[in-house]
């Protein structure tokens, strides 16, 4: 079977309608493809909407760390067999007010980018490109995976003191609702 076909027949690309949405995260697009190299690679674009009270603590100085998780496993897995495959990927997005900048830090790595406005570090945020889920070899062909994205707000990463009432108010609770696809590689 030619690249093309091969590729053709793993590309699955959802774009959510508008409105699929809980609190403050939406996601505008998803695609999974195959790259030259057999891997399955994941784009994303997801849009957030900080509300009021979360934008004033972020104004203030308080740091938000964002979780994208990503997992695969079994259609017809039980409940005790672990995932073919979890990815958790944390980034804080934190205001530097001597430098009026916003600062997007990935925890997995040293990478570090700053933004003059917070729409613009939020569109970056939610910009996700070619990140590896899992190698196709990994897969079994005759069988059907599901894959499933959520992203939420970390509230057990929020300064202490702010935790309490993160935890009980609503308005902290920002968090996507889960994507889910089925894959047959």
């Amino acid at each position: 079977m030619n690249g093309f076909l091969r590729k053709l027949m793993i590309v699955m690309l959802l774009a959510m309608p508008l409105g699929v949405a809980a609190d403050g995260v939406t996601f505008d697009r998803i695609a999974l493809t195959l790259s030259d190299e057999d891997r399955i690679l994941l784009d994303a674009d997801i849009a957030f909407d900080l509300n009021d009270t979360v934008a004033e603590a972020l104004e203030n100085g308080v740091p938000l760390t964002f979780e994208t998780h990503v997992q695969m496993r079994r259609v017809k897995a039980w409940v005790w067999e672990s995932d073919v495959v979890e990815h958790r990927l944390r980034t804080v997005l934190q205001y530097r007010p001597l430098s009026g900048l916003y600062e997007l830090r990935n925890l997995q790595g040293d990478e570090r980018l700053s933004f003059a406005t917070r729409d613009a570090a939020l569109r970056t945020l939610g910009r996700i490109v070619g990140m590896p889920v899992v190698a196709r070899a990994e897969l079994d062909l005759d069988a059907e995976y599901l894959v499933r994205i959520n992203v939420r707000l970390d509230i057990e990463a929020l300064p202490l003191p702010m935790r309490p009432v993160a935890y009980i108010r609503r308005d902290w609770k920002i968090a996507s609702d889960p994507w889910e696809w089925r894959l047959r590689p």
